[in-house]
């Protein structure tokens, strides 16, 4: 939702721009009035602006904000590489890639900083709404909104960081400097009861209007509280909250080779997705379809697949739609690039395969892409709702529910390529390693990974099994590589320092750091 709030933020830049200007030309006038957080929430138009600035401060205009930490999921597991092989071109991401985390690594300072900003503003839009002189049905719609915005960012914060700050009132610097760390477990009980405020206030996602496709949904809050349920393992409520959205009837699986396409911007399959638009002036696009596109293709070069990954595909026609590997067919050639046997640039590239998911074809590229890629970013998806029910079914010892589940997002997958991808039967504790076989599978490079495998309690074994499995690899671009670094510490990022710094010691630095 960058788009309409723009003309939130350009109103209050070009408000101040103009004032001094006229300072300038005209000094004998006095001011004629000044617009504040006080006396602004006056209309409904100012309140529905409000409310658009804070979607889209929850992705920030430019990539090093929040837009790149969204490969930590990938990045930081067995799913991918750094990707971009020159060892100085961001080091702090290799860093990360490697497992070598430290407390002033300038990406987990970003990805903290930005995400609080984002709730800072969710919580003067609460105050400033509340108050606001609008249709009584419009505020409680508007208020959701927030909430579930509000929601969303704790839950990106806390799923890495752990508990944090919980600040949900408007407090001035000096004051938001003395609030100390929340329990996780206090601050996944305020993202719930967010969500289930926001669910109980928002309309579902066929009675929005066309123009208001993307914004949070009745489906989006329930979605998001089965996944605060799953994380907090709290199985009954994350099986009830997945079952509503399941039997609202207003999702289903579309073609898996056309969910990440420009063309499919807030899909059938979609239950919240950022939206971008490649507009030349401002910047209302994403730049990871540059930063993850291949170094002779005018790209970056980073968070390259791995080969494990590759290898956990078998002969799922997903992989193809999943990982572009050296030398595959992407396209037809070009008087500048040879589409139809693509080059990963191999002396750049830890892995020799890029994101296909990410990788926008020559004809959707905008003439500048970098922060103008209109190439929708797909938070939360219905193949993700079906198996964190899957999940919640299975520990609830209900294993046909789940398989029902599971199997709706294999059915998808065997559309492909009919006779790949066979329902799964298994039951117990083999069900259970089926549906996380499907997650890792089905939402591959979409910044899930590494967070599932800290929930499963598994991230630290999965490694160890991944570097094994590297020390014998014969593959032709990664065997070999590694990441031993990996310890029961990376469960959760490290507390940035100059957060600690700021605080005056009262934000304390998670263990092991």
């Amino acid at each position: 939702m960058k788009n309409s709030n723009r003309i939130f933020t350009l109103a209050l830049g070009l408000s101040l721009s103009l004032s001094v200007q006229s300072c300038n030309q005209f000094l004998d006038v006095s001011p004629q009035g000044q617009q504040t957080t006080d006396n602004y929430y006056t209309t409904a138009d100012e309140c529905k602006a409000a409310v658009m600035g804070c979607y889209a401060l929850s992705d920030q205009d430019d990539w090093w904000k929040i837009d790149r930490s969204r490969m930590f999921g990938d990045a930081g597991s067995d799913d991918a590489w750094k990707g971009n092989a020159i060892a100085g071109d961001q080091r702090e991401f290799g860093d990360f890639a490697r497992f070598f985390w430290l407390p002033n690594n300038e990406w987990f300072d970003n990805r903290y900083t930005f995400l609080y900003q984002a709730i800072g503003n969710c919580n003067a839009g609460l105050v400033g709404i509340d108050k606001a002189p609008i249709d009584a049905a419009l505020k409680q719609q508007l208020l959701g909104e927030l909430k579930f915005i509000r929601a969303y960012n704790y839950f990106e914060l806390v799923k890495g960081y752990g508990g944090v700050p919980l600040v949900l009132t408007p407090v001035s610097p000096a004051e938001s400097m003395a609030i100390g760390r929340a329990s996780t477990a206090d601050c996944y009980a305020q993202i719930i009861k967010d969500l289930q405020d926001a669910a109980a206030a928002l309309p579902e996602k066929a009675a929005r209007l066309s123009i208001d496709k993307g914004r949070a949904t009745k489906g989006a809050a329930n979605a998001y509280l089965a996944k605060a349920y799953l994380y907090t393992e709290q199985w009954a409520p994350a099986q009830q909250a997945a079952e509503l959205v399941i039997n609202s009837a207003q999702y289903s699986l579309g073609d898996f080779d056309k969910v990440w396409s420009v063309s499919n911007p807030n899909g059938v399959e979609s239950i919240f997705e950022l939206n971008y638009n490649a507009n030349q002036t401002f910047n209302l696009g994403t730049y990871l379809t540059v930063v993850m596109r291949s170094r002779a293709d005018g790209g970056w070069g980073f968070n390259t697949p791995s080969s494990n990954l590759e290898q956990a595909f078998g002969n799922d026609p997903r992989r193809q739609w999943t990982i572009i590997k050296q030398g595959d067919n992407v396209g037809p050639k070009t008087a500048n690039f040879d589409y139809s046997k693509y080059d990963t640039k191999l002396s750049e590239n830890e892995s020799g395969r890029i994101s296909r998911k990410m990788f926008l074809p020559l004809a959707d590229r905008p003439a500048n892409e970098g922060n103008h890629s209109p190439l929708n970013r797909l938070e939360l998806r219905y193949a993700d709702l079906l198996l964190m029910h899957a999940e919640a079914s299975n520990k609830l010892g209900q294993d046909a529910k789940a398989l029902t589940s599971l199997n709706l997002v294999r059915a998808r997958a065997n559309r492909l390529s009919p006779g790949t991808v066979l329902p799964r039967t298994s039951t117990g504790a083999q069900l259970l390693s089926d549906i996380w076989l499907e997650r890792r599978l089905e939402l591959a490079m979409e910044g899930h990974r590494y967070y599932d495998l800290v929930r499963q309690k598994r991230l630290v074994a999965v490694m160890q099994a991944f570097n094994a499995a590297q020390a014998t690899s014969t593959d032709p671009y990664d065997k070999g590589k590694t990441k031993p670094l990996v310890s029961a510490t990376n469960n959760l990022f490290p507390i940035p320092t100059t957060q600690i710094q700021l605080s005056g010691g009262t934000v304390v630095q998670n263990p092991g750091y």
